[in-house]
């Protein structure tokens, strides 16, 4: 029995040994963030700028329309519209209720292509557009001659607490 090791009494007094341990590593998913970049600025355009440009040069005519290619890319300037001083999130139209599964997937091809970005929270979209914002809501129609249905984007829903607009005419 000697030379069994299990029986043998343990000292009395125990030494500290240094021993490596490894720590279990627990992921945690990030929080969403907001990159302003990718957000802001961001051109998605059908025109293909390259070929634009290209046949503008080749008819002579990039002199006779010096901005085309600037607002085709970025949009044309139609003047400094006043600050926003509310938020306007209108309802998506009816129609939107057709087929809104449809909706849901068109809406994620959209953002998964890149054309589109988000969703986004108000306080997230506040945080993009530096201060109030207005949205248009969606609808679906019918493409003519065709059982497929077409998103459209409703820009004009008048808002209820926007101001109407004076008619220049009226004025003297």
């Amino acid at each position: 029995m000697s030379g069994d090791t299990a029986l043998t009494p343990l000292p009395t007094v125990m030494v500290n040994i240094h021993v490596p341990c490894v720590v279990t590593l627990t992921w945690r998913p990030a929080a969403p963030g907001i990159d302003l970049s990718a957000c802001l600025y961001k051109i998605v355009t059908p025109y293909i700028l390259l070929t634009w440009g290209i046949y503008l040069c080749d008819a002579s005519l990039l002199s006779s329309f010096a901005n085309l290619l600037f607002d085709l890319a970025y949009g044309a300037p139609i003047g400094n519209p006043p600050p926003l001083t509310h938020t306007f999130i209108p309802i998506n139209l009816k129609s939107a209720d057709i087929d809104a599964s449809y909706m849901d997937d068109f809406m994620a091809a959209e953002v998964a292509s890149g054309c589109i970005n988000g969703p986004f929270t108000v306080p997230q979209a506040c945080t993009i557009f530096g201060s109030h914002f207005h949205t248009a809501p969606l609808g679906l129609v019918e493409k003519p001659v065709s059982s497929a249905l077409w998103l459209i984007r409703h820009h004009s829903k008048v808002d209820h607490l926007a101001i109407p607009q004076t008619d220049a005419s009226t004025l003297v």
